[in-house]
């Protein structure tokens, strides 16, 4: 196909079973929206924009008939990743509507009626980890995804309360890891590289044995 010199090709929607190209740049194509971009299955999006809503209904409509997410990628001709990501929000949250993008998230602020079941939890358990009481507070329904202090609060609330926080946390992990390293030398592993060292009398220390080839 020729051009007169100086003439520029219109930009068309691709047709679904034209070929496209494999480089790491989309066609570009003009839509009511701004300048969007072809992706390899056909579909058109726009940088910077979330994907229209009445697209999102449909890949929730469609997970919930049991197609998988790669079927309704290729159907709808949205990227694997984006219908994935969509899935798994609404699971979360329950909502199809996108997300923020960029800035920092509000400062989440603990309930009293919060607090008051973060103590509860540590009086009946005193060995409990901070990460440990917020899985408890899912699970029991206690707060939901979003709005479940973080770890670093609860700590920060057992400080005030008990007195006690990250430092006891890190020496109870510390004992974990050695019952850990006690247990593993009385394995098959650990009894084979003992057997591996000898005795040194200079040093008074077992020294890893050298076997020559």
């Amino acid at each position: 196909m020729t051009t007169l010199a100086g003439a520029v090709p219109r930009m068309m929607r691709p047709g679904a079973g034209q070929n496209y190209p494999r480089s790491g740049f989309p066609l570009e194509v003009s839509t009511p929206l701004g300048q969007g971009r072809v992706n390899q299955l056909g579909g058109v999006f726009i940088n910077g924009r979330p994907l229209p809503n009445h697209i999102r209904h449909k890949i929730v409509e469609m997970a919930h008939h049991g197609i998988r997410p790669c079927v309704i990628s290729r159907q709808l001709r949205v990227s694997h990743g984006c219908v994935s990501k969509i899935l798994c929000r609404y699971q979360e949250t329950g909502s199809i509507r996108p997300g923020a993008i960029g800035g920092s998230k509000p400062k989440q602020v603990t309930t009293p009626d919060v607090e008051k079941k973060i103590e509860e939890y540590k009086r009946e358990n005193a060995g409990m980890f901070s990460w440990e009481i917020r899985d408890k507070l899912l699970k029991d329904g206690v707060c939901d995804r979003n709005t479940v202090p973080s770890v670093s609060s609860i700590s920060r609330i057992l400080r005030s309360k008990f007195g006690k926080g990250e430092e006891e946390e890190a020496e109870l992990e510390r004992k974990e890891v050695e019952e850990g390293d006690k247990k593993a030398k009385h394995s098959i592993d650990g009894i084979l590289s003992e057997r591996g060292k000898r005795w040194s009398p200079g040093t008074g220390q077992c020294q890893p044995r050298v076997w020559w080839v």
